[in-house]
C-alpha cells in the first residue's frame, strides 16, 4: 500500500507545468475526494470517492473527464499471470473508476524490489474486453445488477432511523446477501459530538392531531 502512495508521489505535481516532488515523506492522510450524485435503476445515489489526479492534456478539463486514476501491481511475465490481473484485480480498478466516471488508470508494475519498471493506461470503458471471452471473467452488467439489487434490499432491512443502530451486511459468492443487528459497540462508528451537531438543526416531527384538535 505504502508503494502506491509513493508512485502517486512520483507522478503527481502540484499544479499544471510544474515538476512532481518526490523527495517528502509520503503523508497518507492527505486525500482530495469527488462527490457525486448520480442514479442506478431507482436508485439516487449521492457518494465520494478519493480522485489521485487530473490530466491537463484530457479531451476536456471539466470533472470527472480529467480524472486519472493511479495503481501499481507487480511485474508479470507469464500469461497466467496476467489472465488472473484481468480476473480479479482489474475487476475492482474497473469498479471504482466506472462508478466515479474516472476515464483513465495508469498503472506502475513493480520489481520485487519495488521499483516501478513500467507504465500502462487502462481506458475504464476498455477494461471488460480483456475478459470479455474468458469464460471464467467478469461481466459489467451483473456486476451493476448485483449493486442494484444489493442497495434495493439494503432500502427495505434498514427502516429505522437511529444512529445507534448498526447493519452489518455480509456476502459470500454463491450465497445470499445476509444482514445482522448491532447496537452500539464494537461496530458503531459515529461518534456523539458528530449525531449532535447534524441534528441539533433539524426541525422536529410534526405533531399528530388528535381527535380533540
Amino acid at each position: 500500500m505504502y508503494m502506491g502512495y509513493k508512485f502517486e508521489q512520483y507522478m503527481c505535481a502540484d499544479k499544471p507545468g510544474s515538476f512532481p516532488d518526490p523527495s517528502g515523506e509520503v503523508n497518507t492522510n492527505v486525500a482530495f475526494c469527488s462527490v457525486l450524485r448520480s442514479r442506478l435503476g431507482n436508485h439516487r445515489l449521492l457518494f465520494s470517492g478519493e480522485v489521485d489526479c487530473t490530466d491537463p492534456r484530457a479531451p476536456s478539463t471539466q470533472p470527472p473527464a480529467c480524472y486519472v486514476e493511479l495503481k501499481t501491481s507487480k511485474e508479470m511475465h507469464r500469461p497466467g499471470h496476467w489472465r488472473s490481473f484481468y480476473r480479479h484485480k482489474l475487476l475492482k480498478w474497473w469498479a471504482q473508476s466506472f462508478l466515479l466516471g474516472v476515464p483513465n488508470v495508469v498503472a506502475g508494475f513493480r520489481n520485487p524490489e519495488g521499483f516501478v519498471c513500467s507504465l500502462k493506461t487502462f481506458p475504464t470503458m476498455e477494461m471488460f474486453e480483456y475478459v470479455r471471452n474468458d469464460r471464467d471473467g467478469w461481466n459489467p452488467s451483473v456486476c451493476m445488477n448485483f449493486c442494484a439489487a444489493f442497495l434495493s434490499f439494503a432500502q427495505n432491512t434498514v427502516v429505522q432511523d437511529d444512529p445507534r443502530l448498526v447493519h452489518l451486511f455480509s456476502w459470500e459468492p454463491g450465497s445470499p446477501v445476509t444482514v445482522s443487528k448491532y447496537r452500539d459497540a464494537p461496530y458503531a462508528f459515529l461518534p456523539t459530538w458528530y449525531v449532535e451537531a447534524v441534528t441539533q438543526d433539524l426541525p422536529s416531527a410534526p405533531k399528530t392531531p388528535s381527535p380533540k384538535d
